[in-house]
């Protein structure tokens, strides 16, 4: 009893402030937050402390973080970062400030020469996880429940050092701009670009060596992601 009256005095307090944002032109982040969580949305699925609901709104993890890939779209069959492809790379990326990071290990079977990777293999991690990368950054920057469907409109790829094998790397990101439908002309879909970068460390040193880097661009072409 008490719990359902603690919960409809919150959802009294939440359509106040619903009504008195509409005047003023916008809800309160962390109220919009509040709202999805009470509309049965899971926020932050992947339990991460980096989700912005987490500051803005004080709704803490509860569980160890988990990946993106397994927390959104679990039953994706994506090569590059599909959970359930177990002949993919199943890239396992988590947010850092203003961006993602992953480890990987590319095996011997996606070589180009002996020991070394194939740069469609490297341009499918940057494809992966920018993807991601967009699709994270719109749903924080708009409150939605889980991420948009986003999809390359273009990447640039520019590789600095041969890629080994069988070694543990990371795959980084970082959100570089965020053009929605306010900078942008009418009829023109949101886009997001993102510089990405996969690292070696350097052995016996905490120096990270850079072995590739992209800049891609990022549209949103859906409501919410669902693969």
């Amino acid at each position: 009893m008490l719990a359902r009256v603690a919960r409809g005095g919150l959802e009294y307090a939440l359509a106040h402030q619903r009504a008195a944002a509409t005047k003023a032109g916008g809800l309160p982040r962390g109220t919009e937050w509040k709202l999805l969580q009470l509309q049965g949305e899971l926020i932050n699925p992947c339990d991460s402390p980096l989700h912005p609901s987490v500051r803005e709104a004080k709704i803490k993890p509860s569980a160890e973080e988990k990946p993106i890939q397994q927390s959104y779209a679990g039953e994706s069959h994506c090569f590059g970062c599909g959970p359930h492809n177990p002949d993919g790379l199943q890239l396992k990326s988590y947010r850092i400030k203003n961006g993602l990071s992953a480890k990987v290990i590319l095996q011997n079977k996606w070589m180009c020469f002996p020991g070394i990777a194939s740069g469609g293999i490297i341009t499918t991690l940057f494809d992966c996880h920018g993807n991601w990368t967009a699709a994270i950054s719109l749903m924080d920057k708009q409150c939605l429940p889980r991420p948009p469907l986003t999809l390359t409109s273009e990447m640039l790829v520019n590789f600095r050092a041969p890629t080994p094998a069988d070694e543990e790397l990371v795959v980084r990101s970082q959100v570089v701009a965020i053009r929605d439908k306010d900078k942008l002309p009418p009829g023109v879909k949101p886009q997001v670009q993102v510089d990405l970068e996969l690292l070696q460390q350097v052995e016996g040193s905490d120096e990270m060596r850079v072995l590739a880097t992209a800049t891609g661009i990022f549209k949103r072409m859906g409501a919410l992601r669902a693969l």
